[in-house]
């Protein structure tokens, strides 16, 4: 399997994963936290941030997948088992995000067209990704970022002169109590990490990679913060009721008067990019299925596909009482897949630095070295565990 580039990585952090948290999740945090949305987002950023940051440790010291490292280190077993729990919660991941999409594509999009007709070709379009190689999903973060680059910061400034930011204040209005259940109940949005988990010896770690990956992030979480605090400004108290925010946030700007909605078309492309972001635990659930199981991609794929797609039938017409179960319920097993699992992953690498298979000193391989055939790397093992 071809890798994929940092800048690819970098793309993805930046462009693709804080938009997939911009439709329901300003008016979930503003229902919870209110004009003090802006700090719990700012704690999962952060929290988030530093898994990321443990895991580009993680690539920097190995050049395995991390089921490759639980073969050497805990055995076939072990690291069958921990890819089919990473499939289950991906699959799970990946329910709200279709279930938003769902909404936002019905009423922005196709409000006059059949539900089913109208959301049910993503499902092809997702199966058709989850068969391609990791290299096909990178090009299309590069098709991403020049979308989002032009299209977010149009939509932000259209909105910026009917923002009133008076509406932030007073700081830290709401009880501490209140902001870490509204962080806490966040969590489904915020998947980035065991993303990346399953990422790593996806990518070759090159000399910055870390700091080009945290500033990416940086630059995404920084976008994220900016929309909120806008979006607040422009809807004050009745911020919690703008569900699909990012077709909400420009409509009362008035340039769009003598225009027409012109924004409308930014929306629609970004509404490409939101189909990107929704590719990616999909396709990384098929890739740990593989893991654990064996046997063609492509069967998984359908598997996987015909599953989300059963459950976004299922559960949209309960479209908030699923919501209210993913973050109110199951935020432990958001927490534990997304800062503890990658905590484990480093401490086990750092405990067993000797054996990782790479000479001590040396957690790279060095720039523009050609690596050796899989089958002759260092422990007579390829990069996901399997000797040749």
């Amino acid at each position: 399997m071809r890798k994929l580039n940092v800048r690819q990585i970098c793309f993805w952090l930046a462009a693709v994963l804080p938009l997939s948290r911009l439709i329901v999740y300003p008016a979930t945090l503003s229902y919870r936290a209110g004009g003090d949305l802006l700090w719990p987002a700012l704690c999962n950023l952060l929290a988030e941030g530093a898994a990321i940051a443990l895991l580009l440790l993680l690539a920097r010291r190995t050049g395995r997948t991390f089921f490759g490292l639980l073969r050497a280190r805990l055995g076939e077993g072990a690291a069958r088992l921990a890819a089919l729990l990473l499939a289950l919660f991906l699959a799970a991941a990946a329910v709200l995000p279709l279930l938003e999409q769902r909404g936002f594509v019905l009423q922005i999009l196709y409000e006059n067209v059949p539900s089913f007709l109208s959301f049910a070709p993503l499902f092809a379009l997702l199966l058709f990704a989850c068969t391609q190689s990791l290299r096909a999903l990178g090009r299309a973060m590069d098709v991403a970022l020049p979308l989002s680059a032009v299209c977010f910061p149009v939509l932000l400034l259209l909105a910026l002169p009917d923002a009133d930011f008076a509406a932030l204040l007073p700081l830290f209005g709401r009880g501490g109590k209140e902001l870490a259940a509204a962080a806490l109940h966040s969590l489904p949005w915020y998947t980035g990490a065991p993303c990346l988990l399953c990422l790593i010896g996806n990518f070759e770690y090159e000399n910055g990679c870390a700091k080009k990956v945290l500033l990416a992030y940086a630059a995404g979480g920084a976008a994220t913060l900016a929309f909120l605090a806008v979006f607040c400004g422009v809807f004050g108290d009745i911020a919690f009721l703008q569900h699909n925010a990012l077709a909400q946030i420009s409509k009362y700007a008035t340039a769009l008067t003598p225009l027409g909605r012109i924004d409308l078309l930014f929306i629609i492309a970004l509404t490409l990019v939101l189909v990107i972001a929704v590719c990616v635990p999909v396709r990384l659930c098929v890739d740990c299925l593989e893991n654990a199981f064996g046997g063609p991609r492509a069967l998984h794929a359908a598997l996987v596909c015909a599953l989300l797609l059963g459950l976004t039938v299922l559960l949209d017409p309960a479209f908030r009482e699923a919501q209210a179960m993913l973050s109110e319920r199951m935020w432990p097993l958001f927490a534990l897949f997304g800062y503890a699992l990658p905590l484990l992953a480093a401490l086990l690498l750092r405990e067993r630095k000797g054996r990782t298979g790479i000479p001590p000193g040396v957690f790279a391989p060095p720039r523009r070295r050609r690596s050796a055939p899989p089958a002759v790397q260092a422990g007579g093992a390829d990069r996901n565990g399997r000797t040749g």
